[in-house]
């Protein structure tokens, strides 16, 4: 079956009709979730704590630099993050579509259409998350890695260099793929007869220079000990907490859906395998890659699925619109999974329009904080909470916490971690300094439990809460997307919080 002209244009009005849709039903999502979490951690930066010094948390120094340059540029508001958020759908999209153009840019079309929307049925919490960054970061990447076999042009090999080692300075998983495709570059280069060196050394200058702002960002802060510390420590920590089976992992990693257009798209690459050239082979890879890293980091959140689901929607849309020139079983295959493309799209938009992140948790512990003086405990607050509706909360306040702890995970629990006696020992120096005035604790430990039992993990700061501390309120909301949810505050017995509200 031949796809006319008209016809391509317009199943991409189609398609831009369903985006539409999703834009205008989702422009009002919240910054929640881990970007708010992370964008409150910049905030606390420019309020002068250093990273990794002051600021207990375990993210790279890619990411705090994306977020810190969205807010600076775009703004602060949730509105600029949804800017953000829909940038990096249409940067995916480009991306997608120079990949496939060679073939069938309808398939671009059609690839970047089902990733952007099947980002957003998972919700505004996973609007602008890191892998999402990531995935898009990488398409970008094999863009213009394609483009320089293609063309030959060597300001596209650096380009390649530069995407990919952004995408590597927000989570190290993409570090080795990005050597790997480097040296499957090289073998290309090699077997085609073109000269390897000056093409591997641009791309190695523009892997360097996202590393070299980061080094340099490291250095202003006077955080690259602390930094060393992280790397050695916190991370391998966190890294073997909450831990998935590996059966678990693979039940998580794609959807019914996204199973059944893979199982389509394999079925009609194996029936044309003839057709298989590098690049075909390289899309191959990043989906492999996507699945390694998935199951690498171990947790199941939906957001580590984004690399695979980028380099799989981009190879699905290949093989279904070049397969639907094909006549017997693979038209039919091919078909088939474009119709059920289409039924899916808006599916997936409404989805999305009916996703809905429950804000009880944060304007609960909003209206509780403005009543306890609202801009006036800025400096005087502190929240202990591994999720990030207490942190969001505040940033939402534009309150300056009294301590860099994020993650009460880094407190409590066994001393005999080291990484927790450090932690313990660098919060309580930073608590007794500046003690707060309001504590705010959630409810729970990740990750497993539920509840405040994790205090007596730790009876120096249980007695502290004792003796300084009475409890003003005791909140406690319906199971969400972010889990079960409770919180506590707590006044300082003796501050001027207290006689005012008490």
């Amino acid at each position: 079956m031949h796809i006319s002209s008209r016809s391509k244009v317009i199943l991409s009005a189609y398609f831009c009709v369903c985006m539409g849709i999703f834009v205008l039903c989702t422009a009002h999502w919240k910054q929640v979730n881990d970007p708010a979490q992370l964008s409150y951690l910049c905030f606390l930066m420019d309020h002068g704590m250093a990273p990794y010094r002051d600021l207990l948390e375990i993210n790279m120094p890619g990411i705090y630099l994306v977020n810190w340059s969205v807010m600076h540029m775009l703004g602060e508001g949730s509105f600029a993050w949804r800017i953000f958020d829909f940038s990096l759908m249409g940067a995916a999209a480009w991306a997608m579509i120079v990949i496939a153009r060679p073939y069938d840019w309808l398939a671009g079309v059609l690839g970047a259409t089902l990733f952007a929307l099947y980002h957003g049925r998972d919700g505004a919490g996973q609007a602008g998350q890191r892998d999402f960054i990531i995935a898009v970061l990488l398409l970008c990447a094999y863009a213009f890695l394609f483009e320089f076999f293609r063309h030959r042009h060597e300001w596209a090999i650096f380009a390649f260099g530069v995407c990919a080692g952004m995408a590597a300075t927000i989570k190290p998983t993409p570090l080795p793929f990005v050597f790997l495709i480097l040296v499957l570059a090289a073998i290309h280069l090699k077997r085609t007869g073109k000269p390897i060196a000056r093409p591997s050394l641009y791309a190695l200058l523009g892997l360097l220079v996202p590393f070299a702002v980061v080094c340099a960002f490291l250095v202003s802060k006077h955080s690259v000990g602390s930094f060393w510390y992280l790397l050695r420590v916190e991370l391998p920590f966190y890294k073997s907490l909450g831990r998935l089976p590996y059966p678990t992992l693979m039940t998580l990693v794609a959807s019914a859906s996204v199973r059944t257009l893979a199982l389509i798209a394999l079925a009609i690459a194996l029936l044309k395998w003839q057709g298989w050239n590098w690049e075909s082979k390289l899309l191959v890879t990043g989906i492999i890659f996507g699945i390694a890293s998935f199951i690498g980091q171990g947790k199941g959140f939906p957001y580590h699925r984004y690399p695979m689901l980028a380099f799989l929607f981009l190879w699905v849309g290949l093989q279904i619109v070049t397969g639907l020139r094909a006549r017997g079983v693979v038209g039919i295959l091919a078909a088939a999974g474009f119709v059920f493309a289409l039924i899916l799209v808006p599916l997936y938009v409404r989805e999305a329009s009916r996703k809905v992140w429950d804000p009880q948790f944060i304007d609960s512990l909003a209206a509780d904080l403005n009543h306890l003086g609202g801009r006036e405990l800025s400096g005087h607050v502190q929240c202990i909470y591994m999720p990030a509706d207490c942190d969001d909360a505040l940033y939402r306040l534009r309150l300056v916490q009294s301590t860099g702890l994020f993650y009460d995970y880094l407190i409590f629990g066994s001393a005999q971690q080291q990484v927790i006696r450090d932690a313990r020992q660098q919060f309580w120096r930073q608590f007794q300094k500046n003690p707060p005035q309001v504590v705010v604790v959630g409810s729970g430990l990740y990750p497993d439990g539920f509840g405040y039992g994790k205090l007596a993990s730790w009876p120096l700061f249980q007695q502290e809460l004792a003796t300084h501390y009475f409890l003003y309120h005791d909140r406690w909301f319906p199971p969400a997307e972010s889990g079960q949810r409770a919180y506590r505050i707590y006044v300082e017995k003796n501050s001027l919080v207290a006689s005012d509200r008490h």
